[in-house]
């Protein structure tokens, strides 16, 4: 089984014990259109007015089409796309659980991949 990234950085397994199990560095960043609708406007405390939109998820950019033996890590956002716009997503996961950080709080990588 090969396993692809198609996130905009490399992606770090981290074990129980801190040690890297392995980095699947990113091959490009594969990505969900998106569309903003204007909603009303949300007025702050100290008297502004916050946008917010309605956002929707569309066509898939940069997704590899399915290929036996071969799974692509994306973005939660990407897969609830590919869902929308009737991909199967049988080959896609994407990082899950806390991300683990280092002393200065970076993020160093993730315990886990999760099924879409």
């Amino acid at each position: 089984m090969k396993i692809r990234n198609f996130t905009p950085h490399a992606v770090r397994i981290i074990g129980e014990e801190g040690n890297l199990i392995v980095a699947i560095p990113s091959e490009g960043v594969a990505r969900a259109e998106q569309k903003d609708t204007p909603q009303r406007s949300l007025r702050a405390i100290n008297g502004g007015l916050i946008p917010t939109v309605r956002t929707e998820f569309g066509g898939l950019i940069g997704l590899p089409d399915p290929e036996e033996g071969v799974l692509l890590i994306v973005s939660n956002i990407l897969v609830q796309a590919a869902k929308a716009v009737g991909r199967s997503t049988d080959d896609l996961l994407f990082p899950s659980g806390v991300p683990m950080r280092d002393a200065a709080g970076q993020i160093i990588g993730v315990r886990a991949l999760a099924w879409a």
